[in-house]
């Protein structure tokens, strides 16, 4: 009897532990598609997005993934809190962000790790008692006890992107979690592919790649290119130009 009872907690344990690694993963469902799929340095792309969680903000990063650490962070908050702050770069890859409170020499030192769907769990016992927003970089932790009276240095690694090309108005998703915005390809793109990264303030994300081209390649001075085309002006015009026919003189 004893040993079916264990046999019945490891089966619900499991199962629990299953239903929890679906719904991340159902959470992360987000897809997006990109028109053009191929643009020049400054032009605008739509970005149309779906299976997304449901009016929810949204940001869209450009370009490769880039490790980010803040120290310092100014914080607002009182009593057990919650105390926030902001991080330097967002949007904020989902399941990267790491925030450390460090009270002093003799003090406590706590993190709070981030789990992909905007929450995070302290180290002290496990709990869940910090939120990181991944389109803003707006970060919070609470504590137990009141700690208004205690200053505490924050710090954060995390990950974000290249550029932020998010629309200046916002983006949010609707009811059904789809989107549409339109993202301007940063100037300082060469030509190449570049990742576009779609993340909404719960963890949901999407990636699609775009083409950059028509890039003028750097070193080339203005005045070079401008010779360079009335060169072949005037070469295209002289090779085309039709020459007269001399005829004798009839004897």
């Amino acid at each position: 009897m004893q040993f079916r009872t264990k046999s019945c907690i490891l089966a619900i344990t499991a199962l629990a532990v299953l239903s929890l690694v679906l719904i991340s993963v159902t959470m992360a469902a987000g897809a997006i598609t990109l028109t053009p799929g191929t643009q020049a340095a400054g032009g605008s792309v739509s970005v149309a997005g779906t299976g997304f969680s449901a009016t929810k903000s949204v940001g869209i990063g450009f370009g490769s993934e880039v490790a980010g650490s803040d120290s310092n962070m100014a914080y607002s908050g009182t009593g057990t809190g919650p105390y926030s702050g902001r991080l330097s770069h967002y949007p904020v890859k989902p399941g990267s962000f790491v925030l450390t409170s460090d009270t002093g020499t003799g003090g406590i030192v706590s993190t709070y790790t981030d789990r992909g769907d905007a929450t995070c769990t302290w180290s002290y016992d496990g709990t869940v008692m910090g939120t990181i927003n991944y389109t803003s970089g707006v970060w919070s932790r609470s504590t137990t006890v009141d700690v208004s009276t205690i200053a505490a240095l924050y710090s954060a690694t995390y990950t974000y992107y290249q550029y932020n090309v998010t629309a200046t108005g916002g983006v949010t998703t609707d009811s059904a979690g789809g989107f549409t915005t339109s993202i301007t390809v940063p100037a300082g793109a060469t030509n190449g592919n570049y990742n576009v990264t779609a993340v909404d303030s719960s963890g949901s994300k999407g990636v699609q790649s775009l083409t950059v081209s028509g890039v003028i390649p750097e070193g080339i001075p203005t005045v070079l290119i401008m010779l360079l085309t009335a060169t072949a002006v005037i070469a295209g015009s002289y090779y085309f130009r039709k020459r007269p026919t001399i005829k004798a003189n009839a004897l």
